[in-house]
């Protein structure tokens, strides 16, 4: 599947969250989609074994692994991965995924070998553009860079959310009206350069009109757990702050202690984080016996069948990130029938209280014209 156009189909005047339309080869359908990462990608290969078809999302990431010892990225598995998404005819996004030292210390050099690597390897290329960078530079290497793809093939810019501000707001303003797609390196929504930055992001995108062309947002490397904030999904964070696409950050067990490895497997189903769609938030077995009077966690487990070939904590990721999507799409199905939105989200416990903690103390900024 290959994406030809995206288009804004409604800007909600009080959220200020706005619908796009993405038009591809194979059929239109709305933002505010999950990807499948490289965890549910995981599981869906074990699934195959058992002859279960893919989970029908739109989107598939594949975050790589710095490999410290060799000093090099870790490719292997890259086509596989690739080969996946387009046997479930799915739109396929790599990203490096970068730490902060990474990104602080990443130049023009080292962006455009990021670039040459993807451009013999995907149809979406990934081009990181350093937290220094300034708007004249980029015009001018994107000019360069768009010289050299291939029929087919669609540049995908992608910046870090602690990118200097006054830059971030320029660059932003260009790329959301020059290119299908952009890519943002997320946190966790808590220092003040990237709310300032995210703030800025969602008032450039809501002041596009109906019809307009638009870019897509695809956040990458947020945390799947919003701990910081209530417990609500990344996905929803960042969703309401402009994000359209959404790719979790990875996990490798490669780079991970034996320890905690053993800690993760042997995990308790009742230590599980379970997405809650009644909170719109991950909870644990305890509070939801004591909210529900039943173990939602246990008795997901108890439903899903042993032929999906999973184990228990992969069915409840599996559960969970199905369960996070049908709430995006709730959020889409309330913008189109034109219902308040924020009165839906105050219903919720989760999303209440991330909307009055994060969201309105950044309104004043977010509805600010900016002229960039």
């Amino acid at each position: 599947m290959q994406i030809k156009e995206v288009k804004v189909e409604l800007v909600d005047d009080k959220s200020k969250l706005v619908l796009k339309r993405i038009i591809t080869d194979e059929g239109e359908f709305f933002n505010r989609k999950l990807s499948i990462p490289n965890t549910i990608y995981s599981c869906e290969r074990k699934r195959k074994n058992y002859g279960k078809s893919g989970f029908g999302f739109k989107f598939q990431t594949h975050h790589l692994r710095w490999d410290s010892r060799e000093e090099e990225w870790e490719f292997k598995g890259l086509k596989k991965a690739r080969q996946h998404a387009e046997e479930n005819n799915r739109i396929f996004l790599p990203y490096k995924q970068r730490n902060n030292k990474q990104w602080e210390n990443l130049k023009w050099e080292e962006a455009e070998e990021d670039f040459s690597e993807f451009l013999i390897k995907t149809k979406i290329v990934p081009y990181p553009i350093p937290q220094t960078a300034n708007l004249e530079d980029w015009k001018n290497r994107k000019k360069e860079a768009l010289k050299k793809l291939k029929d087919g093939q669609i540049l995908m810019p992608i910046f870090s959310s602690k990118h200097n501000v006054k830059d971030f707001a320029k660059l932003i303003k260009y790329e959301l009206k020059s290119s299908l797609i952009l890519g943002i390196c997320c946190y966790q929504l808590k220092g003040v350069i990237e709310t300032s930055n995210f703030s800025y992001l969602k008032s450039i995108n809501s002041n596009f009109k109906v019809g307009d062309k638009c870019s897509l947002i695809a956040c990458f490397d947020y945390p799947r757990i919003l701990t910081a904030h209530s417990y609500v999904a990344g996905s929803f964070g960042y969703c309401c702050f402009a994000g359209d696409i959404f790719s979790e950050k990875a996990h490798f067990p490669v780079g991970m202690s034996k320890e905690a490895i053993e800690k993760m497997l042997n995990k308790k189903p009742e230590e599980f984080l379970f997405y809650d769609p009644k909170q719109k938030r991950f909870n644990k077995s305890v509070p939801q016996k004591e909210w529900y009077g039943q173990d939602l966690t246990i008795n997901t487990m108890k439903n899903v069948s042993v032929d999906e070939g999973l184990e228990g904590y992969q069915v409840i990721k599996c559960v969970s990130h199905i369960l996070q999507q049908k709430d995006l799409d709730l959020i889409n199905d309330i913008l189109i029938s034109k219902k308040p939105l924020i009165q839906t989200i105050k219903n919720y416990a989760g999303w209440n209280v991330f909307w009055d903690t994060i969201v309105n103390p950044n309104m004043n900024l977010t509805q600010q014209s900016l002229d960039y």
